[in-house]
């Protein structure tokens, strides 16, 4: 399916999802509210959603040096653009993945290196999950009973992939016998020259596992990118406290952060692109335990144009540029 295509059945699907929002909750309230928004906090909601870009970027920057890689700031910040265009129109963000894999490899030669930066990040994003969902969960006394349930499922999934990871980095021939028994099962679907693939991706697999363990290794690097990684998600999970300031209501700053990770986690499902309607009804149904309905419609339509249509746009337009440059 054409990418232009995704991209517009995530719109349809999330304006449907928010006209819904808005039916349910008391309309005329919700024209009130957006007759008095106090525009000044959404510039800041909006730059709080532009610092999530910038250190997002800076984070990969410096995963990618710590591995060996010399990636502009520019060219990071490129990538991840780019990576949340395609995140935004696939299951579970899943589509933005290979592309920053990709855009890392045209910079560091090596596939096994670019991914273990991405699942780097990814794990520093995990772990910061795991570990913040229940703390907030205690401190709010928040949703205890759903909040408690997702930490606890995502948690597990957490801990048996990094099991795994384990287990295939701890020696090198684990992961050489690894590929022999894919390539085994995908043998019959390839054609050609098997062996030779075969011996690339073991090479990059084993490239993959040093570059792991090396930053392991730098735990001066990793605590920088794990801070960079809290400061990054906080300070996007800032941004509906400053849409409810727009809004001329209180922020719920502890409540809001609580209720932002438990959207994330349960956007991971895989049943839309870019978990259009899934984000927006969960993000109605925590905020309705604190904020009033007739201002449910308001608050989830901008907090979506401004940390989802943002991506699409912005990401696009870096996307059309790389695409036409190359």
């Amino acid at each position: 399916m054409k990418d232009w295509i995704k991209a517009t059945i995530a719109l349809i699907i999330s304006i449907v999802t928010i006209a819904i929002i808005f039916h349910i909750s008391n309309f005329e309230v919700s024209l009130s509210i957006i007759r008095t928004l106090d525009y000044k906090f959404l510039v800041i909601a909006f730059l709080l959603q532009v610092s999530f870009w910038l250190l997002w970027a800076l984070r990969l920057k410096i995963i990618a040096k710590t591995l060996g890689s010399d990636v502009s700031y520019s060219y990071s910040l490129i990538t991840t653009l780019s990576s949340m265009f395609f995140a935004a129109i696939t299951p579970s963000s899943a589509g933005g993945e290979p592309v920053r894999v990709k855009m890392v490899a045209d910079v560091c030669k090596s596939y096994g290196t670019a991914s273990a930066v991405v699942l780097i990040e990814r794990l520093l994003d995990a772990i910061f999950f795991a570990i913040s969902l229940p703390i907030l969960v205690i401190l709010t006394g928040f949703y205890v009973g759903l909040g408690f349930r997702v930490a606890g499922i995502f948690s597990l999934f957490l801990v048996l992939f990094i099991a795994l990871l384990y287990t295939l980095l701890k020696n090198p021939k684990k992961i050489e016998r690894f590929v022999e028994k894919l390539f085994k099962f995908t043998r019959r679907f390839l054609k050609g020259r098997t062996d030779e693939i075969k011996a690339k991706v073991i090479t990059e697999a084993l490239r993959f596992r040093v570059a792991l363990i090396d930053i392991l290794k730098s735990k001066h690097y990793a605590c920088i990118v794990f801070l960079l990684t809290i400061a990054m998600w906080l300070l996007g999970f800032l941004i509906p406290s400053f849409i409810l300031l727009a809004m001329h209501l209180p922020p719920y700053f502890l409540f809001s952060i609580t209720a932002q990770v438990i959207i994330v986690v349960v956007s991971l499902i895989p049943l839309t692109p870019g978990s259009s309607g899934i984000a927006e009804g969960t993000m109605a149904y925590l905020y309705s335990a604190f904020v009033p309905q007739g201002a449910l419609g308001v608050l989830v339509a901008i907090w979506r144009t401004i940390t989802y249509y943002t991506n699409l746009f912005f990401g696009f337009l870096v996307s059309l540029k790389i695409l036409k440059s190359g």
